[in-house]
């Protein structure tokens, strides 16, 4: 019996310890942002230009910026994924932008050389701070797409409930970033414990413009049944993308760049 129970307490002491170390490092397990800044001969090259941005609490951070070529085009603020940083997605912003598309790509705190550290405060601050910097430069609400990918759905969504745009496009959209987190470690208390919640099912129906919802039928990381719950909860209008047999990281190589710019151009027309 003291054996047992030796054994027992060991067993609760490791899982305790498990327990503390996530709690502490969780924010090591979500974002995992790359550093490498584009050269002006790269930016040039693509026709995007660096543009410092002054967000309240997270200093200057630099994002990518394409100005519109055409006024009947909408613009479209963008916001990525947890993973590697404006730098390395320049092709799908190039995408965006072909038809004559304004394309504002934030930058993350702790990302593509930005200074500081990225959590769900920082880049509700990052987005407001990228929004209002449109807002400065005279571009009207009716003409902005706000727009994202996976973990940037959830900064998109608080944007969106907050301000005002023509229109809303998530990609690989979760309900939390709280339920994620209990999906991915199911031995674990992870979501009452998850520092970053990233509650869009919380806020989606706060959201007073159009929405479209692209997301891959084979998400292999945010279930599309997920997705397609938060899309539930979403006022009208607004409209489903289902792509068939689409995983998460392979929807632009399945050609939903057409999708984004169509969808984009109906909310501003």
């Amino acid at each position: 019996m003291r054996a047992l129970i030796i054994g027992l307490a060991v067993i609760v002491g490791f899982y305790l310890l498990v327990v503390a170390l996530a709690y502490s490092f969780q924010r090591s397990l979500l974002y995992f942002p790359d550093q490498y800044v584009l050269s002006e001969q790269e930016l040039g090259a693509a026709g995007f230009d660096a543009v410092i941005i002054s967000a309240e609490n997270s200093g200057e951070l630099l994002s990518l910026w394409h100005a519109p070529t055409d006024e009947t085009k909408p613009i479209i603020i963008h916001f990525h994924g947890n993973g590697g940083s404006i730098a390395v997605r320049l092709p799908i912003y190039q995408a965006m932008a072909q038809d004559g598309a304004g394309v504002l790509a934030v930058g993350y705190p702790g990302y593509g050389g930005n200074a500081g550290a990225p959590s769900e405060d920082a880049l509700y601050d990052a987005a407001q701070a990228n929004y209002d910097w449109l807002m400065a430069r005279g571009y009207s609400t009716d003409k902005i797409v706000i727009a994202a990918q996976s973990l940037g759905t959830g900064v998109a969504t608080w944007l969106a409930s907050k301000n005002e745009a023509s229109g809303l496009i998530l990609e690989a959209a979760y309900t939390g970033m709280d339920d994620m987190a209990q999906r991915q470690f199911p031995f674990l208390p992870a979501k009452p414990l998850i520092k970053d919640r990233y509650r869009s099912l919380d806020r989606i129906d706060q959201i007073n413009m159009p929405l479209s919802w692209i997301h891959g039928t084979n998400d292999e990381l945010i279930p599309f049944a997920m997705g397609k719950r938060l899309f539930d909860a979403a006022k009208e209008p607004k409209f489903a993308r289902p792509v068939k047999s689409g995983g998460h990281n392979d929807l632009w190589m399945r050609g939903i760049d057409a999708l984004v710019r169509k969808d984009a151009q109906r909310f501003v027309d």
